[in-house]
């Protein structure tokens, strides 16, 4: 692939990261030797992130009546971590989707079987995009599992995603790490922090990164981005954190291989892949593009008027830049399908080209979350309360192309990247959404004795979307037809007032355990995604439900768990069992319809288990197993021969299961090596709730050969070191390939 991209986007960038480099000793002047070491040491201690630190969930994870996996500052460095989508498959149970309904391609994920494309966080604040997220300003990422709505928000219903930015510190450190490996991989990384005084720091991270996709022709990305923030007032009573995020992107979207549809319909299908095409096949064209940019800026304040009694107010404004065209790829079943499995070579089959036109959008978003936490004891008895508000408002302008004809079918298994289709003079539809969300929410944890207390919250959620829409060139408008092309506006307005509780009864008899009972509901409104297409439909024809029509999806989840520190509190398992109840599922048939009411019900049930932390001085853990019996239990479809009652719900594993061990000598001739490996399977995952199309399980495996000395330090990570196919992102009718067997070489330098 061409590097023309990435050199004349990163530039300027690299100018600024040689520059900081060669600034490098000033940053380090007033360090030497052995300390420079321990205060790197120390910056890795505390990556571990033993507490979280949310406006609602906060303290020691041990004490957390939730499940919380933590993918620590050590594990992002040493398994050489590049974006949010990586970091998430340290986590069982988390799956990826290419983007759902063929509209959104980027950050789309599952946790316990529930979406989880607008429970994504930065900091506690909501993240307004839609893009894929580079990791080089995070100091970790936690995944909390259960519902968090009384927590977090409208949604997270199976769990949320934070990511924790990287603070100034009252310290001087300078860091510069750069890669290169298999399939055109570059990346330079530099963390740079310089104390003003002994309450003020600054810190910039920036990041510039190129890399195509093994084993996957044509599909390349080239990003670059930087984060500065300045800490005033760090330890003390009184502080404000400010930071500035920016990130540009430009790539080729992939959206995989498609199913091999065959005859009878109730055949198991797989992708074509498995099939004998060939895993590097892509079905987009050369004018398939992804082009993001994001500019972010969040205040975090702080003041603890007294030993009983705090404040933090958490602000944070979005600006999210668009330009998506993709091609989605099919395989029915007459032309494709079929032929593919009948033996005979003289047939050609050929994949149907289709997926909604290019789209051009800016999402803007503005929250502020306040909260109160007091203290005092309460009749004697320990007491935490906190009250709080939560704001946001956002939108989303989108403008929908439409391609000038039909694309023309490709071959199967030598399809053709050029010409790419034109695109039509006649817009789509230019569509304008607004929410609005208030939300109030209360948290009272009491300990009744020592080792006891309950936790109860609640939060009232009033959400409002609005959606104006023109839609060009359509024969039916607002429900009535017409006999000639003509332009179409409407409007849709939906309006929800959500009560989403949440209470927990703890039992810790000692410092290292503690087991908890939970009970928690959560809804997701229609629109709930406003960043991520989620769109309030038109006025509904043909028997199919407008989503502005739609109550919301709503859940219902019961925990019970135990957490234990082993090892003098250095290694913490976690385990728990659960149950979701989920009401008002939204479904669609086999044609896309969309059918949904208050009858659609999924049950799911599951088993999780993780261990993180640190075994023995030398050697670090990080295990997690999943295990879900997620079923449909009642369908709204009348057709028999689509009813899925009974069925494994769509995009869930049965079985997961991620593990990575790190073992680095601290004495001794092999002081400064560092050698890890682990793992990560998956059981075959359903693509449809008629469980008629299948991605097979899998297991790969990674590894890490390095060495530290002095203030450098190499490395060497392998990734699928078997090759194996399998495959990283699932919808319905398609799956993404994951890269093959790949290496990166890293040199870092810190001062």
């Amino acid at each position: 692939m061409s590097n023309s991209l990435f050199t004349s986007v990163r530039a300027v960038p690299v100018s600024l990261a040689a520059a900081m480099l060669m600034a490098g000793p000033a940053f380090a002047a007033e360090d030497t030797g052995e300390a420079d070491r321990a205060d790197q040491d120390a910056i890795l201690v505390k990556g571990q992130h033993e507490e979280i630190d949310l406006p609602v969930v906060r303290g020691p994870i041990i004490d957390v009546p939730q499940m919380v996996n933590v993918i620590t500052t050590e594990t992002l460095r040493d398994r050489q971590v590049i974006s949010l989508e990586q970091a998430l498959r340290n986590v069982a149970g988390v799956t990826t989707q290419i983007g759902e309904g063929g509209v959104v391609n980027g950050d789309q994920f599952f946790i316990r079987g529930q979406s989880a494309k607008n429970d994504i966080f930065t900091d506690g604040l909501r993240d307004f995009g839609a893009f894929t997220r580079d990791s080089f300003n995070y100091e970790s990422v936690e995944v909390l599992k259960g519902s968090s709505s009384t927590a977090l928000g409208r949604g997270v219903s199976g769990g949320a995603i934070n990511t924790t930015s990287k603070a100034p510190a009252t310290t001087d450190f300078f860091s510069m790490n750069g890669s290169a490996g298999s399939a055109n991989y570059g990346r330079v990384t530099v963390d740079a922090n310089k104390a003003l005084t002994d309450s003020i720091g600054v810190r910039l991270n920036f990041m510039a990164h190129q890399n195509d996709s093994a084993d996957r022709d044509l599909v390349e990305s080239r990003r670059w981005g930087f984060a500065p923030a300045v800490g005033i007032g760090i330890g003390q009573r009184t502080s404000l954190t400010l930071v500035y995020f920016h990130q540009e992107e430009t790539r080729v979207p992939d959206y995989g291989v498609p199913v091999a549809v065959t005859t009878p319909t109730d055949d198991i299908e797989l992708p074509v892949t498995e099939l004998g095409v060939p895993r590097s096949n892509f079905y987009g064209y050369t004018a398939d593009t992804d082009r993001v940019n994001v500019h972010t800026v969040t205040a975090k304040l702080r003041h603890q008027a007294n030993d009983w009694l705090s404040f933090t107010s958490d602000t944070k404004l979005g600006v999210y830049k668009r330009y998506f065209r993709q091609t989605v790829a099919s395989c029915p079943a007459a032309t494709c399908g079929n032929l593919l499995i009948d033996g005979n070579t003289a047939t050609v089959p050929v994949a149907t080209m289709g997926g909604p036109g290019p789209y051009d959008q800016t999402t803007k978003g503005i929250q502020n979350v306040s909260t109160a936490l007091i203290t005092k004891p309460i009749g004697g008895m320990r007491n935490e309360l906190v009250l709080g508000i939560d704001f946001s408002y956002q939108t989303n302008d989108r403008t929908q192309f439409n391609y000038a004809a039909t694309r023309a079918a490709k071959d199967l298994f030598d399809p053709a990247h050029d010409p790419s289709p034109a695109l039509s003079a006649t817009l789509n539809n230019i569509r304008d959404t607004r929410g609005t969300d208030i939300s109030f929410f209360i948290d009272e944890r009491l300990w009744f004795t020592p080792e006891f207390s309950v936790d109860a919250g609640l939060r009232f959620q009033h959400f409002v979307n609005r959606q104006d829409q023109t839609s060009y060139a359509v024969l039916t408008c607002n429900g009535v037809g017409s006999t000639t092309a003509i332009d179409c506006d409407f409007t849709r307005k939906s309006v929800h007032n959500l009560w989403n509780p949440k209470v927990s009864a703890i039992w810790e008899p000692s410092d290292d355990a503690s087991f908890y009972v939970s009970y928690s509901k959560a809804a997701v409104p229609p629109g709930n995604s406003i960043g991520n297409g989620d769109a309030l439909s038109a006025l509904a024809t043909n028997g199919t439900i407008s989503t502005a029509d739609l109550d919301p999806e709503k859940t219902e989840t019961f925990d019970i768990g135990a957490k234990f520190g082993l090892f003098h509190n250095k290694l913490l398992v976690q385990t728990a069992v659960y149950q979701i109840n989920r009401d008002n599922a939204k479904e669609t048939d086999s044609s896309g319809n969309l059918f949904a009411s208050s009858e659609p019900k999924q049950r799911l049930r599951g088993f999780e288990l993780g261990l993180s932390g640190a075994v023995s001085k030398e050697l670090l853990l990080t295990a997690n197993y999943s295990y879900v019996d997620a079923e449909i239990r009642e369908s709204f479809s009348s057709n028999v021969v689509e009813d899925s009652v009974g069925n494994q719900v769509r995009y869930v594993p049965k079985h997961a299961a991620s593990a990575w061990a790190t073992w680095k000598p601290v004495d001794g001739s092999l002081a400064g090596l560092e050698v890890g490996g682990g793992l990560n399977y998956q059981s075959k995952v359903y693509l449809n709730n008629l469980n008629t199309q299948v991605a097979p399980s899998y297991v790969v495996f990674d590894a890490l050969l390095g060495y530290d000395f002095g203030n450098y330090r190499i490395a060497l990570n392998g990734y699928n070191l078997t090759d194996k196919l399998y495959y990283a992102q699932v919808n319905g009718g398609r799956v993404l390939p994951a890269a093959g067997r790949t290496f990166v070489a890293t040199l870092g330098v810190a001062f």
